[in-house]
């Protein structure tokens, strides 16, 4: 015969049935904004990009060196998102310095392109260059940049392929290194920011290997930031249009309804004035 159960299992045996109800993770956690650095090609309205979730109790901890992958076409103007497509394929790195209430300031922490663009430009009988090169700006960062080049056919040449040589290679390749070098030396990271979002640096290093060998495309692939100055909060607040921690918008909207109250109030006594 089975045996019989007690009145105690029996009751352990039913509770154990009952299923779990299961929360969700992601209401457990607080939401923070994340903000990028006002020189950034955007209005001041649209420099939120996103939110970001932690674990209550330890956002500091959590959020430290928190990194965030934005698309360049993402970061304009609401007028002219639709007149950036082309920049689509370019990815600008933030990672944050400091957390103030519940916002993350962040900062520029490198830059890739996308792998689909990459792959559209590698064409058969045409020659790759790449090259590395680290420089320093003027404000302490050290980057590492990679440069990425391809060989133009020429409309009047005969063979099939525009394979560079060795040598040229060697001579180009020189060649990007001095005018990347030019370019980072001799700004700080605002402007190669700048410089990276307007291409500039690739459409210097294609015109000055013309004579060596026609380049059809050339471009700064990859940049990552291997070492950096000690964290100011002074000059990361600057860089958000930070007094304190607050947003400056609210502050500005603030402002402007205490200065119409103002105007009001003397508008009202100009009028009982003129009664008397």
């Amino acid at each position: 015969m089975p045996k019989q159960q007690s009145a105690a299992q029996k009751a352990k045996a039913k509770k154990g049935m009952k299923k779990k109800r299961q929360l969700d993770p992601f209401l457990k956690k607080d939401w923070y904004v994340v903000k990028v650095p006002t020189y950034m090609p955007n209005n001041q309205n649209s420099y939120r990009v996103g939110f970001s979730p932690a674990t209550k109790g330890r956002a500091r901890k959590a959020l430290e060196s928190r990194s965030f992958m934005i698309n360049l076409g993402d970061l304009q103007n609401d007028e002219k998102k639709n007149q950036h497509d082309e920049l689509n394929w370019k990815k600008f790195r933030f990672i944050t310095e400091e957390t103030f209430g519940d916002k993350l300031l962040t900062q520029w922490h490198g830059m890739q392109i996308t792998r689909d663009k990459r792959c559209s430009l590698i064409r058969k009988w045409h020659s790759m260059i790449e090259a590395f090169c680290d420089a320093k700006t003027t404000d302490g960062y050290v980057l590492r940049v990679k440069a990425l080049a391809f060989t133009k056919r020429q409309s009047t040449q005969i063979k099939k392929n525009c394979y560079a040589k060795t040598s040229q290679m060697r001579v180009i390749r020189a060649r990007m290194r001095d005018i990347i070098k030019n370019h980072v030396s001799g700004t700080d990271l605002q402007g190669v920011v700048r410089k990276l979002s307007h291409s500039s640096i690739g459409n210097d290093i294609r015109k000055s290997c013309q004579l060596t060998f026609p380049l059809k495309v050339c471009l700064i692939e990859k940049v990552k930031v291997m070492r950096k100055p000690k964290k100011d909060v002074a000059k990361l607040m600057a860089s958000h249009d930070l007094v304190t921690g607050y947003d400056p918008l609210e502050e500005k909207e603030e402002d402007d309804d205490s200065q119409a109250g103002d105007d009001v109030e003397v508008e009202m006594a100009g009028d009982d004035a003129e009664d008397e």
